[in-house]
């Protein structure tokens, strides 16, 4: 094998393995203890979304009609949630059914920018 091989072989064997600060036992699990991330993130809500309405859990989903409805209740949700997906923990609000405010952070408590939000959790023009 000649270097550039060598080189070649080094990188993918970088890239298959992440190049990440995080070890891999944390990487996909998101932070459920809300001491462990900082003040200026807000708190676990009770509510929670979820795909598929679940009677046991307050949720609320997303209905044919394309608006959010509290499971169970089958009632248009207007409120607050914030709740951890993957890395990130998110907080969105909803009007009448509709989604009209996100925001993320990362494990660490740093905001995330989103494509289709604006940092103070506006939606973009």
């Amino acid at each position: 094998m000649n270097s550039a091989s060598l080189i070649l072989a080094a990188i993918v064997l970088l890239m298959a393995g992440g190049c990440s600060k995080k070890s891999s036992a944390t990487k996909d699990t998101p932070k459920t203890n809300d001491s462990d991330i900082g003040d200026s993130v807000p708190k676990f809500s009770k509510t929670q979304p979820t795909l598929k309405q679940e009677p046991d859990s307050v949720s609320i989903s997303r209905q044919a009609d394309g608006l959010w409805h509290e499971s169970g209740t089958g009632k248009i949700f207007t409120g607050r949630v914030v709740y951890g997906q993957d890395t990130l923990r998110w907080e969105e609000k909803y009007e009448q059914g509709v989604r009209v405010f996100v925001r993320a952070w990362d494990e660490e408590g740093d905001p995330v920018e989103l494509h289709a939000w604006n940092a103070d959790g506006s939606p973009k023009n």
